[in-house]
């Protein structure tokens, strides 16, 4: 099983940190017109950046011959997400396209490797959001007590009535749903969760000999706090983390599969789930089983993960 995960989220990473040269319909690098150009890394940006003289980045490609100065490197897979195959509506897993093509034509494979690329950046931003907000102020009512203390208990009490998913559907029916607004929303939904763990370890780290040793000596409080207090509870946020990465993912995809937000626009595995469920009593059984099993995988993995690194934090702790 631990073999099994670690590959799994290897791979996740991989695929979603590589998803522009792994699967496209547009170089990630050509020589244009004497200029270099990157169409295909437009995708990490959420961009698309037009073909030359009216063409698509394919049909641009396709034209080029020995004699031309220009060039392109194509990706590995050479189908893009929102690239239509009008002949090939609901069609299943065939050599051509391994895991078949979706209701308007679409590439199921590239639009997964797609998706991991966006899932990656929500749960990326969300733990890195939630850290940035929650590990200081954690730090800050564990160190300190008293009135902080009771400040930020009520602050986290007060963010923890508010489930992940209903903040972002009600962020997304006023604001839309871009991708950076759900990070913006998840990561203040989920700070408490890295406040929470770091406060309840600093109450008893600023309680322990190595602490009053280092304050005796005349070390400074946040020599005291970032050499000798953040490095013991490093485990106990990895952890954290892996459990919000794995919720901020489902969060997204709910968004994605009720039709709101960015879902629309770009690729998601939520989205992709969408219309699996549209087609789920028919024969495109593909559209819902090959989504469903990367979504599944993915967060059993981080779950696993945080299971694995959940006991060295118990032992650190308890010495």
């Amino acid at each position: 099983m631990r073999i099994l995960s670690s590959f799994v989220l290897w791979s996740f990473l991989l695929v979603a940190a590589l998803a522009p040269f792994l699967a496209g319909d547009r170089p990630f690098m050509a020589r244009v017109a004497g200029e270099l150009s990157f169409p295909g890394l437009s995708s990490y940006l959420g961009t698309e950046e037009p073909g030359p003289a009216g063409q698509t980045w394919r049909q641009w490609w396709l034209s080029l011959d020995s004699s031309s100065e220009d060039w392109g490197i194509m990706p590995i897979w050479m189908q893009g997400p929102e690239e239509v195959h009008e002949d090939l509506f609901l069609a299943g897993p065939s050599d051509s396209h391994p895991l078949g093509n979706d209701d308007t034509g679409r590439d199921q494979l590239s639009r997964l490797i797609h998706g991991a690329l966006r899932a990656l950046t929500v749960a990326l931003g969300t733990v890195c959001l939630g850290i940035l907000i929650g590990v200081p102020l954690g730090a800050l009512a564990g160190l300190r007590g008293g009135w902080t203390d009771i400040l930020v208990l009520r602050a986290m009490e007060v963010f923890l009535c508010f489930p992940g998913v209903l903040a972002i559907l009600a962020a997304a029916a006023f604001f839309g749903g871009s991708t950076w607004l759900v990070i913006l929303v998840l990561g203040i939904v989920y700070w408490p969760a890295f406040a929470r763990i770091v406060r309840g370890e600093f109450l008893s780290l600023r309680e322990r000999e190595f602490v009053h040793v280092a304050r005796s000596l005349g070390i400074s409080a946040p020599a005291i706090l970032f050499r000798h207090m953040l490095p013991c509870i490093k485990g106990q946020v990895y952890v954290t983390a892996a459990f919000v990465a794995a919720n901020a993912i489902i969060a997204e995809s709910t968004l994605s599969f009720l039709g709101l937000g960015a879902g629309l626009r770009e690729v998601s595995w939520g989205g992709m789930l969408a219309q699996g469920k549209t087609h789920a009593a028919g024969p495109a059984w593909h559209l819902w089983l090959f989504p469903a099993i990367v979504v599944v995988a993915v967060i059993l993995s981080l779950h696993a993960l945080a299971d694995r690194m959940a006991k060295p934090a118990r032992d650190q702790a308890i010495r």
